[in-house]
């Protein structure tokens, strides 16, 4: 567990996993099963009842929970927008923040609050690393019509309609490794009307307030990344491109259903390498890495790029190394900026 991390009852731990660890994707909960040596069962009901079951038994505990909640939980499912760093050295942010309102948090690596109101829970500073991090909750409830039933009482029949409750859990993240020169904002909430906007407002609102910038910071373009990534014959796998001028684009798009891209194509193949890149302004790019060309990978990972946007889309939930995997390349290949 760590340093900072509140000890939990056994009761609030099992609330915990109901809260938090059903939020994730099976995938996910089948390994961390699987790891502890824990039965793991056909359904989410099953994954519950065996982690309450090994909790009662001591074989799940509190530090097992917050070393899996680090590595998966508000990584991937995400956009990602890279901006030019901030100007202040990684030893004036730490005096900095323990200055700020936010002194509290700072050493908080693991936060179970989830307010109804994005709002900054976690504050992990290392000697070369910055993260920070943003939570919301959105409760509800769904249906679950295989629990519906009928009871007879007298001369009445009554029917119950059941209703499951679902607990969705969103993290935004401004993460910096003071090595690198970019910062990241990570957005785990759908690009829908001004959803992005507000959560940029509100993590640029606390950056000002602890002093860590005065104004928001400058975006990186990714043109050059997504020009250079498309026209790659290793490496992710470019299932489209799409190149943008001024009043005209042109779609370059795999069908294949084997997963092939455009590069296994002769003829689209061509059309790209024969496109002369500094025509167009702008590029974005849908491509797949695998872990056949990278092993460091946990999982296929689909992204979206956008140049102009600076924006990153990661299609599927992932682990912390395979977003800062996905990042890095993207950056590799940004030569323009």
């Amino acid at each position: 567990m760590a340093a900072d991390a509140t000890p939990l009852t056994t009761a609030e731990l099992k609330e915990a996993v109901r809260k938090i660890v059903l939020a994730q994707g099976n995938d996910f909960i089948k390994e961390l099963l699987r790891q502890h040596k824990i039965k793991i069962g056909a359904t989410k009901s099953d994954f519950l009842q065996n982690l309450l079951d090994a909790i009662e038994k001591g074989e799940f505990t509190q530090p097992m929970l917050e070393t899996w909640l680090g590595e998966i939980e508000g990584w991937g499912n995400q956009h990602i927008y890279l901006f030019k760093p901030p100007a202040q050295t990684k030893t004036d942010i730490g005096k900095l923040l323990m200055e700020s309102d936010f002194n509290h948090l700072v050493g908080q690596s693991i936060s179970y609050a989830f307010p109804t109101d994005l709002e900054l829970c976690v504050i992990d500073l290392s000697p070369d690393h910055l993260s920070m991090g943003w939570h919301r909750s959105n409760s509800g409830w769904e249906r679950a019509k295989a629990k519906d039933r009928q009871r007879q009482e007298g001369a009445d029949l009554y029917e119950y309609r059941a209703y499951r409750q679902r607990f969705d859990r969103s993290v935004v993240r401004f993460e910096w490794r003071f090595s690198d020169p970019y910062a990241a904002m990570m957005i785990q909430l759908p690009n829908e009307g001004d959803q992005h906007d507000e959560a940029m407002k509100r993590v640029w609102a606390d950056l000002v307030a602890a002093n860590l910038t005065p104004a928001p910071l400058e975006r990186h373009r990714l043109t050059a990344a997504f020009k250079s990534l498309s026209r790659e014959s290793k490496g992710a796998i470019v299932q489209s491109v799409k190149l943008v001028t001024d009043g005209a684009y042109i779609d370059l798009v795999s069908t294949s259903a084997k997963g092939a891209g455009i590069g296994d194509v002769e003829a689209v193949r061509q059309v790209r390498r024969g496109a002369d890149d500094t025509a167009f302004a702008d590029t974005d790019a849908m491509l797949e890495y695998r872990p056949t060309e990278y092993e460091t990978l946990s999982r296929n990972i689909k992204i979206h790029g956008y140049g102009m946007q600076s924006r990153i889309r990661i299609w599927v939930q992932c682990k912390k190394e395979d977003v800062y995997f996905v990042i890095a390349d993207v950056w590799a290949h940004n030569k323009e900026d």
